[in-house]
């Protein structure tokens, strides 16, 4: 399975802490700020996994999955949701969403989901 990750994410400071960690780990990492620059860089087939935050400017985390996994079935996405309802993560699971974490979460949280998903 492919390794490279798209990562999702409005804040630019942890958007860059959480991409330079799973570099650091053996992940090629490419990084988006919102839906529309995710966007632009998707090409279906050339990504394991896309890491997406659910609060992004204009486009939410889950709008953006929709359309990238209507490009490309077999991506799995991780949802980054700081909303810890039983409603939250059972829709973004519904709208298909592989797998969901919650904010604040440890990196290492978060490595062994992308390895549940990638492989190590």
């Amino acid at each position: 399975m492919d390794t490279r990750i798209l990562l999702v994410y409005d804040d630019r400071l942890l958007r860059e802490v959480i991409g330079e960690y799973l570099v650091l780990n053996g992940y090629h990492v490419d990084m988006a700020e919102d839906a529309t620059h995710a966007l632009t860089k998707f090409k279906p087939g050339s990504y394991g996994l896309a890491l997406i935050d659910v609060v992004l400017p204009g486009m939410n985390g889950l709008e953006l999955m929709q359309e990238l996994r209507a490009q490309d079935s077999e991506l799995f996405c991780l949802i980054m949701t700081g909303y810890h309802t039983i409603d939250s993560a059972y829709k973004s699971m519904v709208e298909g969403a592989s797998d969901y974490i919650i904010k604040p979460f440890q990196l290492s949280e978060l490595l062994s989901a992308v390895k549940r998903h990638l492989g190590p």
